[in-house]
């Protein structure tokens, strides 16, 4: 699952790698340690700024809205970002959702992660170690056979609220990717 995406990426001529796919990637072999390759930057095709309570899109943005702060979303709690990026793919979600919780008042992401039902129990073990104390949720949809999956971005080590958007996303990444990889050495 996570080796195969992996595997295709570094086959492909003038591939970039995220840093933490780059070390997976060494620690399968699929690349040597000595063998350069370039940093992958985020890209967002779809960037937008939605109400929560329709889901209206009140802008779509550039990429230099994603250098905003995270703090954003505590100024505007009325609004959440969805994005979109090909980088998803990697991690088997199609785009992220971010808001500031109105109850708990805690900076979240909120996606659908492609990942089979029967993993569930992993899943939560891993979000209970992760993050602790039932501050998430996750609940497997039929419909789509997806698990709806929340999360607070505080909880993840190296949040900072005035961290820009891009790399709470990133953050957000990197957690997913140690879940993934998780679960296919649990396989």
């Amino acid at each position: 699952m996570l080796k195969d995406k992996i595997a295709k990426l570094v086959s492909q001529d003038g591939t970039s790698l995220f840093p933490i796919e780059r070390e997976y990637a060494v620690k399968q072999g699929l690349l040597t340690e000595n063998i350069e390759v370039e940093n992958k930057e985020w890209s967002f095709p779809v960037i937008e700024r939605c109400l929560k309570e329709t889901e209206v899109v009140l802008k779509e943005e550039q990429d230099s809205f994603m250098k905003e702060p995270v703090s954003y979303f505590s100024k505007n709690a009325e609004e959440f970002l969805y994005v979109e990026s090909d980088a998803f793919e990697t991690i088997g979600i199609d785009g992220i959702a971010i808001e500031m919780d109105d109850v708990f008042r805690t900076f979240t992401v909120l996606f659908g992660l492609k990942v089979q039902k029967k993993w569930g129990a992993f899943l939560k073990d891993y979000l209970d170690e992760n993050l602790g104390l039932k501050t998430y949720s996750a609940m497997f949809s039929d419909k789509d056979g997806l698990w709806d999956v929340n999360i607070p971005l505080d909880q993840l080590d190296g949040f900072q609220k005035d961290m820009a958007i891009k790399d709470a996303i990133d953050l957000a990444y990197q957690f997913l990717f140690k879940l993934l990889e998780g679960i296919e050495a649990a396989n």
